[in-house]
């Protein structure tokens, strides 16, 4: 099967309220579903336990002892059994329902309605993704709504991650808020490893630490500083014009951002790919509501850019889905934010440090 979505239990483990996302897989709940509805039908209803490795050399008889590795343990699921991975004795496991019941304590607090949740690649990733708010337009009905991102790996591929984000209404295009950060002694700060310090918009904890549930909500800021503050300055990116040339320069220099010299050979011209001329003709039209935000503004060139990124780069929905989210599509789209801003920034349009809150 294509897609990543779990399926070991012989249903799709993802939950939606809505229209459903990606494969049209998944179960459709109504709106203000209990959390023990959401574990049920998004798959999260078992925990992941672990247990030591152990193992028996090749050469071993009959009679030799089954031996265990020192420090290592396997994680599995408790309901089908499956092994998940090999991690250290000190990996730190937050379960899926931890998951649930951390957007369950935005709830009570108001605001937040959880949108869709489910586990990946066997039940490897878990996440939940909620609605923050009803959104805004950036300009004239370009709507953008704000989301709160939780996800979870037992594999070791990702950091438990909180992060804003913003979905583009029109194309559901993800735009990730790294825009400003907040304000402390060493500059602007939009990312954190850790749940100590100023409230960001993204905290990643590493599975060497305790997943604080409480310190992770404080530190996010619940008071929507960050989507206020993203909200203004994509307002003014749209109000910012960008030429030909500044296009060009911003498309050949991000993408030379993320290529790589074959060995012994030069670096290709990057305006001879193929990736440079679909992101040149995203900007000049072709992107999924060019008629909402026009075809000449900083902000539109930013949405060529995550419309490539979440609707096009990758060889399916899948992979996309989690570049776009985790991986090099993300970071792709945190560098198109910061350049989108230096040309506003170089326009007057903009402050260098950024919005203040």
């Amino acid at each position: 099967m294509a897609h990543m979505i779990d399926c070991t239990t012989g249903q799709a483990a993802m939950a939606f309220v809505g229209d459903a996302p990606w494969h049209k897989l998944g179960q459709r709940l109504t709106a203000g579903a209990d959390l023990e509805t959401w574990r049920r039908e998004a798959g999260l209803a078992y925990t992941v336990q672990r247990t030591p490795v152990l193992f028996q050399r090749a050469d071993a008889g009959a009679t030799d002892r089954v031996e265990a590795m020192e420090g290592r343990d396997v994680l599995y699921r408790s309901d089908t059994g499956t092994a998940l991975s090999v991690v250290s004795r000190g990996y730190q496991v937050v379960q899926p329902g931890e998951v649930l019941d951390f957007f369950g304590k935005l709830a009570e607090a108001g605001g937040f309605v959880l949108e869709t949740a489910g586990a990946l690649s066997d039940g490897k990733r878990v996440w939940g993704l909620a609605k923050v708010n009803d959104g805004a337009p950036v300009v004239g009905q370009d709507m953008v709504r704000p989301y709160l991102l939780l996800a979870t790996s037992y594999d070791g591929t990702m950091a438990t991650t909180a992060k804003f984000t913003s979905i583009r209404v029109v194309c559901n295009n993800t735009l990730t808020m790294a825009a400003g950060g907040s304000m402390n002694g060493a500059g602007w700060q939009s990312e954190q490893d850790t749940t100590e310090g100023p409230v960001v918009q993204c905290v990643r904890v590493p599975h060497m630490r305790k997943f604080d549930a409480g310190a992770v909500r404080q530190q996010l800021g619940i008071v929507l500083t960050a989507w206020d503050r993203w909200l203004v300055e994509a307002r003014l990116l749209a109000q910012v014009d960008v030429t030909e040339a500044q296009a060009d320069k911003f498309v050949a220099d991000l993408l030379l951002s993320i290529q790589a010299a074959p060995k012994g050979k030069p670096l290709p011209d990057v305006r001879a790919s193929r990736s440079y001329k679909r992101l040149m003709g995203l900007f000049g039209g072709a992107q999924i509501g060019a008629d909402l935000c026009g075809t000449r503004s900083a902000w539109a060139l930013l949405n060529a850019v995550t419309d490539y990124v979440d609707h096009e780069r990758g060889r399916t929905d899948d992979t996309r889905m989690t570049s776009a989210w985790f991986g090099a599509g993300e970071g792709l789209k945190l560098r198109a934010w910061d350049g989108v801003r230096a040309l506003a920034t170089a326009a007057g349009a903009m402050p260098a440090e950024g919005i203040a809150s």
